[in-house]
């Protein structure tokens, strides 16, 4: 069927581009972060993603057609990922992978859905961002999961009995998993002593972190991003206070900011290289050939994850119609993804993931413990 090769064929443009639309290629958008507070979190998902494109052009392309892949900057704010959106409807792509952070995703998934492009997000675990419709899909688990796993292991595996949570008060995310967590907690026997919050791009956070020295609880969750927990968790190790960090996924390149002081935290995940597979040595081999370099973030193969989904889903639709995608993603099952298999439930979430908990060290971070949620 796939008589012709396409390696390494992309196409890179920015939002305020006005290029020609070619006809002979599958679009496909691919929206993250380039500027901004999270474009260096974001960096692994795109390079992840053009490894995905490069792959499958690599072998023929998709229906006898290169995947012509545009890469459109958010900004790394809810307003420019609609933009991104809307730049990509204009550029009438086939499809959507993106955005990386849930507030991105969920201004990304209304535009998206009210023009019937489907869009697939890696790593967005807010409940809500599949929810806005049935183009929206995700390959993650999400935070419900997450925010329950990581307090069942706070309270079975390391014994934990109260509990403090710091959230980013404008950041979904941050707010959706803080609140999964603590209502888990208290199921499984917990309290939470103390609800603290601030505002993202913050430097000092004593004043919440003088009450977490004073209740000395024995673990703290900080839902949020590598910049923000760990500038938090630096200053509560300068400021004496002991006591077990947790985080969620958001947490990947937390040594980025908090250096040393990170040590001894844990944070959820979905991937990891020792959780070996063929499928995951296959994607390693391929990263380090066109990188040099090992895969750091553990988030990051969610990226070609989703990218391979969608070239299933286009495979199996016999179609580049964005209806005959939808349903053709809408009727997963069982795909083979390096992070686990996919079967979409009605919402457009994978029905079941495992959660891999890692531990941080000084420098580094290894992986821990295996979990499923109840």
């Amino acid at each position: 069927m796939k008589s012709k090769c396409f390696s390494g064929v992309f196409l890179i443009l920015y939002i305020f581009a006005n290029p020609v639309i070619a006809s002979d290629t599958v679009r496909i958008a691919a929206i993250f972060a380039k500027t901004g507070i999270a474009a260096t979190e974001n960096a692994p998902y795109l390079q992840m993603v053009e490894l995905a494109v490069d792959e499958i052009n690599g072998r023929g392309g998709l229906l006898d057609r290169p995947v012509e892949l545009i890469v459109l900057d958010n900004h790394s704010t809810p307003i420019g990922s609609s933009m991104a959106a809307k730049e990509a409807i204009r550029l009438g792509v086939t499809a959507v992978i993106g955005a990386a952070w849930s507030s991105h995703s969920l201004a990304m998934a209304s535009v998206l859905q009210q023009a019937k492009v489907p869009m697939i997000t890696p790593v967005s675990t807010n409940p809500r961002v599949t929810r806005i419709g049935n183009y929206i899909f995700r390959v993650c688990f999400t935070d419900s999961s997450q925010g329950t796993g990581m307090a069942m292991f706070a309270h079975s595996v390391l014994g934990a009995r109260t509990a403090i949570v710091l959230k980013i008060i404008n950041e979904e995310y941050s707010l959706t998993l803080a609140e999964f967590f603590a209502n888990a907690f208290r199921r499984y026997g917990g309290r939470i002593l103390f609800d603290g919050s601030y505002r993202n791009k913050a430097v000092d956070f004593a004043d919440i972190l003088d009450v977490v020295k004073t209740l000395g609880p024995d673990v703290v969750f900080v839902p949020g991003y590598p910049r923000d927990s760990g500038l938090l968790i630096k200053q509560a190790v300068s400021m004496g206070i002991q006591t077990i960090f947790l985080g969620g996924d958001g947490l990947h390149q937390i040594h980025d900011f908090g250096g040393d002081a990170v040590e001894g935290s844990f944070y959820t995940t979905h991937w990891h290289p020792d959780v070996s597979s063929e499928k995951s040595r296959y994607l390693q081999r391929l990263y380090n050939e066109k990188y040099r370099k090992n895969i750091v973030s553990m988030n990051a193969p969610l990226a070609y994850d989703a990218v391979m989904l969608l070239a299933d889903a286009i495979d199996r639709a016999e179609s580049l119609e964005r209806a005959e995608i939808r349903n053709a993603l809408e009727q997963t099952a069982a795909f083979q993804g390096v992070t686990g298999d996919i079967t979409f439930d009605d919402h457009g979430d994978p029905l079941s993931k495992n959660i891999i908990i890692m531990k941080l060290g000084k420098r580094d971070q290894e992986y821990f413990k295996t979990i499923r949620p109840e």
